[in-house]
């Protein structure tokens, strides 16, 4: 078995029913113009929740206070050359209303929404999502959510 080497965090940001996406630039390398949940890897040093934290920071430019409830964790592989990567997920719902947040993308990204998870089924279907129809794919990472509420 190899060893785990690439460690992730999955923030799933939910907000009167609604669950925050960002879409990356057109400009992107990998998955350009594709909506996503907010993540990132975990840094030499850091706890979980500094990561999440400094990965919503970054991302959306605004500051969490609440603790991020773990939901569930997976693995996966790229290709047999590849790390093997752990990816884990975790919810925080926000209590003022979406509008009240002053969101500051950071340059990679090109937008954000809040999405009932029937709109995001539904952008899903139209292949605006990374990973369609892969359980680590963004709508497979809100599925498991969605069970676990």
């Amino acid at each position: 078995m190899q060893p785990l080497q690439i460690v992730s965090v999955i923030i799933s940001i939910k907000c009167s029913g609604k669950f925050l996406l960002v879409q990356r630039s057109e400009n992107d390398d990998i998955f350009p113009g594709k909506w996503q949940n907010l993540g990132g890897k975990i840094e030499l040093g850091e706890t979980v929740e500094e990561a999440i934290k400094r990965e919503i920071k970054e991302e959306i430019g605004i500051e969490i206070k609440k603790h991020p409830l773990f939901l569930q964790s997976y693995s996966w592989k790229k290709d047999n050359e590849s790390p093997v990567r752990l990816g884990l997920i975790f919810l925080i719902e926000l209590e003022r209303k979406p509008e009240k947040y002053q969101i500051k993308l950071e340059s990679e990204l090109a937008n954000y929404g809040w999405f009932t998870l029937e709109k995001i089924e539904k952008m899903n279907d139209e292949d605006k999502l990374i990973g369609k129809g892969s359980p680590t794919g963004t709508f497979g990472q809100l599925s498991q959510v969605k069970k676990l509420l």
